[in-house]
């Protein structure tokens, strides 16, 4: 089945599919897919139909990772990703453009990144006793912040208040089981000032490099959602955090046990074709 991958700008078409296929490793929330990729001549277009209910949140958290892995994937080729957001106020489905432009010399940081996209992995077996260095801590925050998004960690004493949270989001999941903070685990919050779909995006992107500058330091991670999708819990947890940010996702990292890779996706599945992309007259 042909793909709809192509040249992109000054990208060879192999390039734009190992591009893709990195853009698309790790599996979202909740294992949904909810994207969808186009390229044109000059772009790579970021598609997404969005629900307006309580699913709306997690979706464009998940195009955010696909997102900054596309842009990981374009910086470890020697291309710089200009980056549209919510290019189009009648489009609500195309999220994002990304142009490559010019070519430029591959950083250490962004090579991590990249490297680190197809081994990033979640981890439910219990954590080593291995402690998060106060400077992977330091790093971890300023990966949030990159993205324009913050990273809040929840302390000890906001244990109790936090396990009360949790028990009324979910009594009967089990999502809240072995995030006590210790020394050999972090526990976190991704967080936002605003809740719109572009602050979405953003805390997307956030959580995805926060992941990623972990995986490359070497840890493991587990997310938490469940809180996040009832709206009464999540203003409580709000509180807890001190009230100026929107709390989208929980992150527990630490030092765990390798597990099996994830399964990749099929391209022919999520870039698809089209005769009038938004991005056709763009120069």
């Amino acid at each position: 089945m042909k793909t709809g991958v192509m040249p992109v700008g000054h990208l060879s078409t192999e390039q734009v599919r190992q591009i893709l296929v990195m853009a698309t490793t790790p599996p979202p929330l909740r294992g949904a897919r909810p994207w969808r990729f186009q390229c044109t001549p000059g772009a790579i277009e970021l598609y997404a139909d969005i629900d307006d209910g309580p699913q709306r949140r997690e979706q464009l958290l998940s195009c955010g990772v696909a997102l900054l892995n596309l842009r990981a994937a374009i910086k470890a080729h020697g291309s710089h990703p200009d980056v549209r957001l919510l290019p189009m106020a009648g489009r609500p489905d195309l999220l994002a453009v990304v142009c490559p432009r010019g070519h430029e010399p591959v950083s250490p940081v962004d090579r991590r990144l990249a490297e680190a996209i197809p081994v990033r992995r979640g981890n439910r077996p219990p954590f080593t006793s291995a402690a998060v260095p106060p400077e992977v801590q330091r790093e971890l925050r300023r990966a949030a912040e990159i993205e324009r998004s913050w990273l809040a960690t929840v302390e000890p004493g906001q244990i109790p208040l936090l396990r009360e949270i949790m028990d009324r989001a979910a009594p009967e999941t089990g999502d809240r089981t072995d995030f006590d903070v210790q020394p050999d685990r972090l526990l976190v919050v991704v967080g936002s000032l605003h809740d719109t779909n572009l602050a979405l995006l953003q805390a997307g992107q956030a959580m995805q490099r926060v992941l990623l500058t972990a995986t490359a330091s070497g840890l493991s991670s587990v997310l938490w959602s469940t809180v996040m999708a009832q709206p009464g819990p999540r203003r409580e947890l709000r509180q807890l955090l001190g009230g100026g940010l929107w709390p989208q996702v929980m992150l527990r990292l630490g030092h765990g046990a390798p597990v099996e890779p994830f399964t990749p996706v099929r391209l022919e599945d999520v870039v698809t074709s089209d005769e009038h992309p938004f991005s056709a007259g763009l120069r």
